[in-house]
């Protein structure tokens, strides 16, 4: 399903749409498109009548946040994954099982006593591994350690913040995250690796 937004829409009530569709269980992939639309979904879905059945669910907010949306059905599917990303993701409890959520879908990671909470998409899940565990599930090359108890995909930070003598990470979704003294060097590293060059000034 490929989506124009309204451009009258409020934007965080289409954020939030946004949102719920990167969430929902039975969505596997999805991309923001430049062109003549703007946000795209693949679902996997067994039949018509369920693809009926989700669409019903979704008609209020097309109704007022998208101005235009196309739906295709994919008959067959190819992708290329190398070996590097091939099982960069992590298995999460939902309502009928078992969900895969590939790593780049990953925003953060926080320890809640013996659990991890698993961020993605405005949602949530609880999973039972430790905190190194899950960050060779999820791959050290997306992901940086803040302190003992949170993990961040280093492209969710979207700012670092210095004062005093503390660091702060202030993440995509507004909240701020502690770095820790012993993993500044390595938050630094990780983001300079992200951040595009500079352009010198005349």
């Amino acid at each position: 399903m490929c989506l124009a937004f309204d451009h009258r829409a409020p934007a965080s009530q289409v954020t939030e749409f946004r949102n719920r569709l990167i969430g929902c269980e039975e969505v596997v992939s999805c991309c923001d498109l430049q062109g003549a639309f703007d946000f795209m979904i693949e679902l996997a879905l067994p039949d018509l009548k369920a693809y009926n059945t989700k669409l019903e669910t979704l008609k209020a907010d097309l109704a007022a946040l998208v101005a235009r949306y196309e739906t295709n059905f994919v008959c067959n599917r190819l992708v290329r994954v190398s070996r590097a990303n091939a099982d960069r993701a992590v298995w999460v409890t939902c309502k009928n099982g078992l969900k895969r959520i590939e790593s780049s879908f990953v925003d953060k990671v926080k320890a809640d006593g013996d659990y991890m909470c698993v961020h993605a998409g405005g949602h949530c899940w609880m999973i039972h591994l430790t905190m190194n565990e899950i960050l060779a599930e999820l791959g050290s090359d997306q992901f940086v350690r803040l302190h003992r108890s949170t993990i961040v995909r280093s492209t969710f930070i979207d700012r670092l913040i210095h004062e005093g003598h503390l660091w702060t990470a202030r993440l995509n979704d507004g909240c701020d995250e502690r770095i820790a003294r012993s993993h500044v060097a390595e938050v630094m590293n990780k983001v300079r690796r992200k951040a595009p060059a500079a352009i010198p000034s005349n």
